[in-house]
């Protein structure tokens, strides 16, 4: 692993009001480590084929979690961000603000380690598109458009400030925000054990104590009732299955035990597992829906 010199080659740049767009590549060996601290609000997004994931770490602020750096990410000014990445020829076109546009984003937004993990994944398909077309300008050799440019730049300006307005709004109402959400829900429908609530957490990137609380805030349920309703929603479709052991039932919603599941599945529906089934069992033969026939 190789510690690399960050400064880039600047293939083009094109000044606009707030700041200045530019394309820019490195030629990296092998596996690179990094470290840096930018002095300007920047949004990159590397161009494929010319492009590559990153995981990335914030050593001021925590240096041991280390989260996924997408192909369309914020550097955020004055913070340091260290990461590591596969080597080879990498090209950016970034999004480069001013002191004064930087102030009108960035506003009061708070820093906290989650939001500043959000913004080094950014899934927002306006942003994209936006910042594609800038790269389409900015090579063009024969005719490119300043006017076009500056417009461009100001959409990204309006549409990077709605991100972090809303991410801020999230913060302060102490509620989990939509990708935070997202994690925490795909990682408990993931056929895999059931994770623990420090997993989740560490995914959002907070303490298991905010977890807890902002979970609730946005759902309504602490996390270990939404853990266990989506299990026994998974228990209701083996059970289904009229040859399946209610042990093999039981394991594969996540229960390690039949007797726990026994339980948790009555005090959920009012009904012992094998009430269910049979039930089931005849709703789908009444309806015609019998699979053997």
């Amino acid at each position: 692993m190789t510690d690399i010199d960050f400064a880039p080659l600047i293939l083009g740049c094109c000044p606009v009001p707030g700041g200045r767009f530019e394309l820019v590549e490195w030629h990296w060996p092998d596996i690179v480590s990094f470290e840096r601290t930018e002095t300007q609000l920047m949004l990159e997004m590397s161009l494929p084929p010319l492009a590559t994931d990153a995981s990335a770490y914030f050593p001021t602020i925590d240096s041991d979690r280390r989260c996924f750096m997408g192909t369309l990410f914020v550097r955020h000014p004055g913070i340091a961000l260290g990461g590591r990445s596969e080597g080879g020829q990498i090209r950016v076109v970034r999004c480069v603000f001013n002191d004064a546009a930087t102030a009108s984003i960035i506003g009061r937004t708070p820093s906290t380690l989650s939001f500043l993990k959000s913004l080094l994944n950014i899934r927002s398909e306006a942003l994209r598109s936006l910042m594609r077309l800038a790269h389409r300008e900015l090579v063009n050799p024969i005719d490119r458009s300043p006017q076009a440019m500056a417009a461009l730049f100001a959409l990204i300006e309006i549409e990077l400030l709605r991100l972090f307005r809303h991410s801020a709004g999230a913060e302060t109402a102490g509620r989990l925000a939509p990708w935070q959400f997202r994690r925490v829900r795909e990682r408990i429908e993931a056929e895999a054990p059931t994770p623990g609530v420090a997993e989740l957490a560490e995914l959002c990137g907070i303490s298991p104590r905010h977890l807890h609380r902002q979970f609730i805030a946005l759902t309504g349920k602490t996390v270990s009732t939404y853990i266990e309703a989506h299990r026994i929603e998974e228990a209701k479709s083996h059970l289904a299955q009229p040859d399946l052991p209610m042990k093999q039932v039981a394991q594969q919603a996540g229960f390690a035990h039949a007797n726990s599941f026994a339980r948790a599945f009555r005090r959920a529906t009012g009904l012992s597992p094998r009430e269910y089934r049979q039930r089931a069992t005849t709703i789908i033969h009444g309806s015609g829906l019998d699979s053997s026939s």
